[in-house]
């Protein structure tokens, strides 16, 4: 006997949005909510590592979704290689393809109707940052008929910081790029005018667009006129002001900061050991040291 022409076909409209309606209602009532990073760019992409070398997120959008993993993380977790401790923790989370298309892709008009890879989402009851690695689009097997799924399944890893912008206006996220980003400081001198603001952008140059130098502040002290910048593009000199973009502060750089002194070192730390051993097998004053000419 054939399924029933009532509930079990493409037209069972009203059917199709009441089964929708039961799966955003037990999410809501059983899920948790969480902000979601919608991806940009600020480059072209690369097309033979087919990745966006300069990922920026600009924006985060609260929305509930559906641990499935709240036992503990998924994946290899935390294991030694031979690059170190590693962390993989991997976790599952269903949002409701309805709310997606409400609260994000309508709200803040972007160009895809659902979930994409590399885009974050931040869980606030572990304050952590997680990044979708693969999108399920067919998690409900099309309940009453319906093409379009009622929910998507996230697959995520915990997101691994490489000097991506994050300026959500959040600022329990906003401040993970701060801790982690590389990051110069800069002693100031004496005269200048204003407070930057952390977040913003500062420049040396006409303008931001014109800029010989921009970066992000990560962290201002005034009185000791320490300025802490990341997402450096350029190089920052003794000479030009250095001005806020928003704070409109400007001040002058007593001095360029030292490369090598803001690193950090450690008693694990081989770089400088491989470097003078390099030295002394390669002549790098030669104009060609690999060939005769």
């Amino acid at each position: 006997m054939a399924t029933s022409v009532y509930f079990n076909n493409q037209r069972a409209t009203v059917e199709q949005q009441l089964l929708e309606d039961l799966i955003i209602e037990s999410i809501r009532n059983h899920g948790i909510d969480v902000w979601y990073l919608p991806r940009e760019s600020q480059s072209s992409t690369d097309e033979l590592f087919g990745d966006d070398p300069v990922k920026c997120y600009r924006s985060a959008i609260m929305i509930e979704m559906y641990l499935e993993t709240f036992n503990n993380y998924e994946g290899n977790q935390e294991f030694f290689s031979k690059f170190g401790l590693e962390m993989q923790d991997t976790a599952r989370l269903c949002v409701s393809r309805r709310s997606f298309e409400r609260l994000v892709t309508r709200q803040y008009k972007l160009s895809h109707r659902m979930p994409k890879e590399g885009d974050l989402v931040y869980l606030p009851i572990q304050a952590r940052l997680m990044e979708i690695k693969f999108v399920q689009e067919e998690k409900n097997f099309f309940q009453a008929g319906k093409i379009a799924p009622y929910m998507y399944e996230l697959v995520m890893e915990a997101f691994k910081y490489n000097g991506e912008l994050i300026q959500t206006g959040v600022t329990d996220i906003d401040n993970i790029s701060d801790v982690q980003a590389y990051s110069l400081s800069f002693q100031l001198d004496s005269g200048g005018s204003g407070t930057f603001i952390d977040q913003e952008w500062v420049y040396q140059g006409t303008n931001l667009e014109n800029a010989t130098a921009k970066a992000v502040v990560a962290t201002w002290d005034k009185p000791s006129r320490k300025l802490k910048l990341r997402n450096i593009k350029g190089a920052f000199i003794a000479g030009p002001l250095i001005k806020g973009s928003s704070s409109a502060a400007s001040w002058y750089i007593s001095a360029a900061a030292d490369v090598m002194k803001n690193a950090s070192s450690s008693n694990i730390d081989d770089n400088e050991r491989i470097e003078q051993e390099a030295d002394n097998i390669l002549d790098f004053s030669e104009a060609n040291p690999f060939g005769e000419v």
